[in-house]
Parts: structure tokens; sequence; C-alpha cells
């Protein structure tokens, strides 16, 4: 299935180290919840970038798909957490970040125009690029001839995954697997489709009143409403539904969470007690989607909003998660065919850590760090009185 390749602190405290925290300002997080409900915006983000924890959370969220990915690649068993895989666990950590960042990034800004070209920016350089790189690649190791590679299969493997339509398979590559994720060359990409889908939702529910909390509120129930409806035993029991849902409840679930960003980090001790006990009650009871949901959710995020100066420093680096995300599957595929040491779980994972950070660094200074530098432009190509 797909979607398989898909603490550090305990917190406690009172409101005074909430003032003093350094990621995030207590009285800037009640200014713009003001600003944010009577209308107005305010031009600098409470979550500063890349003085919080979230890239290094990122990293370990990344690093967890890989190694479930290398133990797929393997055939070894893959530990469960609550029924889930260690990549399942770190994709569900990525859309909850996803859906708290991207609501911060239409609160500071709520304009239809220029949060949807955010969001082409993040997304849509650094896939093509890599899109190009692997059928680029893919000719050196298909077993077919130049002429046959570079024929229809290879511009339709292009021209879907630039309209965002994943296309899995390259002609001659990986081939000698019937198995349909053992011979695609971007396994992990099945989530991308899925997170415009959120974007999506996001900008609706901007346009009708993302500053409604019960806007929120009611569409997560709707998402957990829908994905109930999905599990086994329903008669339109779906594994792909299930999984979308479940994402889809994962990025709801940090949309709440900025909606009450306040509470949260008020009460954050309570929060993340909570969230544990629902982690530890899903370990136990071995599975439990609703309760992960629930746990996760203030876990991660409290985590990282914390400014915690060795974690953090995963940031001087770059934001490498996007790269490592679209680059680590192809790596994977090529270590356990072609490196000497696929045999050997430590030493595949560590070559293929190696070669896909690499890859991740090159693509954020070079494609997807240039591509973000035109968002400040955004506002003068396109003004308010603009759509």
């Amino acid at each position: 299935m797909l979607a398989s390749w898909n603490w550090e602190s305990v917190f406690s405290g009172t409101d005074d180290k909430i003032k003093s925290m350094p990621s995030i300002s207590y009285t800037a997080t009640l200014e713009q919840e003001t600003a944010f409900r009577t209308g107005g915006t305010l031009e600098h983000s409470a979550v500063a970038v890349h003085s919080n924890n979230f890239d290094a959370i990122r990293l370990l969220a990344a690093l967890l798909v890989m190694v479930s990915h290398q133990l797929f690649f393997l055939g070894r068993t893959q530990p469960l957490i609550a029924g889930r895989t260690l990549g399942d666990i770190g994709v569900f950590a990525f859309f909850v970040i996803s859906g708290y960042l991207v609501a911060e990034s239409w609160y500071r800004d709520p304009h239809l125009v220029r949060f949807a070209l955010r969001r082409f920016l993040r997304i849509w350089p650094a896939l093509a690029v890599a899109t190009a790189i692997i059928s680029f690649i893919g000719a050196f190791i298909t077993v077919l001839p130049p002429n046959t590679y570079f024929g229809h299969a290879v511009w339709h493997f292009i021209a879907g995954n630039l309209q965002l339509r994943v296309v899995y398979d390259l002609p001659g590559v990986f081939a000698s697997s019937p198995v349909t994720a053992m011979s695609a060359v971007n396994g992990s990409w099945w989530s991308i489709p899925l997170e415009m889908r959120c974007y999506l939702y996001l900008a609706v529910l901007g346009l009708i009143g993302l500053r409604r909390r019960w806007c929120v509120v009611l569409a997560l129930a709707v998402a957990v409403f829908l994905y109930t409806r999905t599990l086994p035993g329903h008669p339109k029991a779906s594994a792909a539904h299930n999984i979308s849902f479940l994402c889809i409840m994962f990025f709801l679930s940090g949309v709440c969470a900025r909606q009450f960003v306040v509470e949260l980090l008020r009460f954050r001790a309570l929060w993340v007690s909570i969230g544990v006990l629902l982690l530890i009650g899903a370990v136990l009871s071995g599975g439990g989607d609703l309760a992960l949901s629930i746990a996760l959710a203030p876990l991660v995020l409290v985590t990282g909003s914390l400014s915690t100066p060795w974690v953090r420093a995963a940031s001087r680096f770059g934001d490498l998660s996007y790269g490592i995300y679209i680059y680590a599957y192809f790596v994977q595929q090529l270590s356990v065919r072609y490196w000497p040491g696929s045999h050997s779980m430590i030493a595949s994972t560590c070559a293929s850590v190696v070669v896909t950070t690499g890859s991740a660094w090159c693509s954020w200074h070079v494609v997807e760090a240039p591509a973000l530098r035109l968002k400040p432009h955004l506002r003068r190509w396109f003004p308010d009185h603009a759509p």
C-alpha cells in the first residue's frame, strides 16, 4: 500500500514561561489574535521563521519515513506504533505542522491569489527539478535502449508529475519487481496531490471565515466523520480513502491548533499530558487513529514552537525536509539495488541519508530558497485590490 512508504522535553510551567519563550512572543500572539479576529493583519508572524524547533521536527519526520522505506525495500519487519509504521507517523507529523504553518500564512496575508502562489512556489519548482533529474538518471539505469526510453512513457511521467498528477514509473527502471511499490521511482509523492487538496480546503475556509473558530472545528468534525466511513466493516470502506481522510484530519488538527494557539501555549502542560496519555493508550491498544490524531497535534506543535538552541540549529543548513522527501525514495531504490552494502540495514540507510541530504541541500540552495525569495514581491504584483 502506498501510504506505508509511506520527547525531547517535558513541558511544564506558568504563563510567565510562555511570555519568555524566544520562538513565540505571548504578547505578540495575543495581539495577532485580536488583529485577526477584527479583520486586521500583521506583517510579521508570531512563529518566527527558523527560530523554533519545527525544522528539526520535520527532519526527524523525514528520517522516520526513510527508515520505514528502507525496511520495506529490504523486506524487514516494520515496527508499529499504535498500529502505524514509522513512515506513517512521519507523514502525519508533516501534515500537522503543515496545517499549523499554512494557516499562519493565511492569517498573515489572507489574499487568495498570493496564498495560492506562495504554496506554488514552495511545492512546484523543486518538484519540477526533481522530476527532470530522476528522468535523466533513469536513462542510465533503464534496461531499454535510449531511443525507446525517451518515448511517450517518459514524457507522460514528466507531464503528469508537473501537473501534480503523480506518475510513479519510468520505462525499464526498477522493472524487475512485479510489486508497484518496488518498481516506483517516487513512491512517496503520493501525498503531494493530497497536500494540495488540504491547501484548497484551507483557502475555502479562509474565504468563508477562517477567523471564526467554529468553522475549522466543524471542518475537522466532518473530516472525522468521513474518515469513520472508510474503516473496515463499513460498506464504503477503502484503504486509499482511509489514509487520505486521516491525513486531512491531521492537517485540520494543525489548523485548529493555530486557531486556539493562545490556549495551546497557555495550557501546554495540560495538552501535552493529554497527548502523552492518549499516545500511550493507542500504543497499548495496538491501534487508535483518532487517539493518535488528537495526541500528535499538541505534542508536535508545542515541541515545535519551542526554541531549543541545539535543536533549532537544524535550520542553519536550510529547510531540507522537502528536498529529502522528494529525493529519498529514488535514492533508496538505488541504494538497495546497486550499492554493495545493500543487505545491511544500517549501512544502506546511512548511505541513503548522506546522498539524500546532499541532494536536499542542493535543492534548497539552488531551487527552493531562490523561488521563495519571490514571495515578498507578491504584494506588489498582486496588490490588495486584486482578488
